[in-house]
């Protein structure tokens, strides 16, 4: 995912990408690749954070903007939990190589409760995420967990890649074949 450019300024737009791809996979409509539909799957559940097993939740209806009021990615997920029908707003910012600025995640909450909370008829719970590709304990990610529990209006949470993923060493076999080398070569392989 290098090249000799020296810019890493297009990681955040494939991330976009992929994070949008990956929740619209989850959908239980034409489903093709199992393996992949159920990490996509996992991958939704985990943003909207419903704890069940995967198989007593049907995932309707997954709706997602870029760059919506300048948010990374922004999701609308209708579920089934149990036989109860949930709404769900998925909202990304993601962090590659800039920082949390200009108040950034407090201007970002006020505009989706502005118009999730203000004009539309469904009601939404609603999850805040900052995606990095940074890991755990690096001084950028502690900054940018500092930035995310300073945010005022709504409680965002920070994820690496890998969490958004649910990669583990342990877990390894599951993700060994997805049927989707576009998946593997972007979530599995190294960057660096």
């Amino acid at each position: 995912m290098q090249d000799k450019w020296g810019s890493n300024h297009g990681y955040e737009v494939m991330l976009d990408f992929q994070v949008s791809w990956l929740m619209r996979l989850a959908a239980e409509k034409d489903v093709k690749k199992k393996n992949l539909h159920k990490i996509s799957k996992e991958v939704l559940l985990r943003l909207i954070e419903v704890k069940e097993d995967v198989g007593n939740v049907k995932i309707g209806k997954v709706d997602v903007w870029r760059q919506w009021e300048r948010i990374d990615v922004i999701a609308e997920v209708e579920v089934v939990v149990n036989g109860e029908t949930q709404h769900h707003l998925v909202v990304i910012e993601d962090k590659a190589y800039t920082m949390i600025h200009d108040n950034q995640l407090d201007r970002y909450a006020e505009a989706v409760s502005a118009y999730y909370n203000g004009r539309r008829k469904k009601h939404y719970e609603i999850h805040y995420w900052v995606i990095t590709f940074h890991d755990e304990g690096t001084k950028y990610w502690e900054k940018l967990k500092e930035d995310c529990n300073n945010c005022k209006i709504e409680k965002w949470e920070l994820l690496n890649m890998y969490d958004v993923i649910g990669w583990s060493k342990d877990r390894e076999n599951d993700f060994n074949n997805t049927e989707s080398d576009l998946f593997e070569e972007f979530w599995i392989k190294e960057w660096y």
